[in-house]
């Protein structure tokens, strides 16, 4: 009976914090700011960023995490295919979704839908978060978002937003970056 009454508190704590990380989750996580640039092109409609783009970014040559591919997807995993020769083709379908497909010399590997919404000049893409909790020992948040604007010469640019925080037992820690890439469209 006395083993009983002790366990009640600790599952009402647990039960407590476990809500608490799933609200902080949904709503505490940082998010892009949609700030102007002297440089932006003004954009009114999603077809804007419809078009054909290097995937590699010429601020950062080699470097597949930095390619057009890896910022849409919001993985940071190697692809298999080749990066460095890939084009990436924008193509607008609806008012909030845009579908980016992977072209190797003009075929068609592969494509995904990008969701999101249009904010002033922005295509703001929906967070992609997960958590991991263990009540009272480890926890950890990610989240990852991108956004998308045209600089004056038509060229694409992604802001990255990758942030992620966690703990052990009851220390902290946490990391927010933020990445700027320009990407090269294509003459067709």
């Amino acid at each position: 009976m006395v083993i009983a009454n002790k366990r009640k508190p600790i599952r009402k704590v647990t039960i407590r914090l476990v809500l608490l990380c799933i609200i902080l989750s949904l709503c505490g996580c940082a998010s892009l700011k949609q700030t102007r640039q002297d440089s932006m092109h003004e954009i009114s409609e999603l077809q804007s960023f419809d078009g054909t783009y290097e995937n590699q970014t010429n601020d950062h040559e080699g470097s597949e995490f930095s390619s057009l591919w890896n910022q849409l997807i919001l993985k940071n995993e190697i692809d298999m295919l080749d990066f460095k020769n890939a084009k990436i083709r924008l193509k607008a379908i609806g008012r909030s979704q845009i579908k980016a497909t992977w072209l190797d010399s003009g075929l068609e590997k592969k494509s995904i839908v990008l969701k999101g919404k249009l904010k002033g000049n922005y295509f703001v893409s929906q967070h992609k978060r997960s958590i991991i909790p263990i009540p009272l020992i480890y926890g950890m948040i990610q989240n990852n978002q991108f956004q998308l604007w045209l600089d004056q010469d038509s060229q694409l640019r992604v802001d990255r937003l990758q942030n992620r925080w966690g703990w052990i037992f009851v220390f902290l820690a946490g990391t927010d970056n933020t990445s700027n890439y320009r990407y090269i469209k294509v003459k067709e």
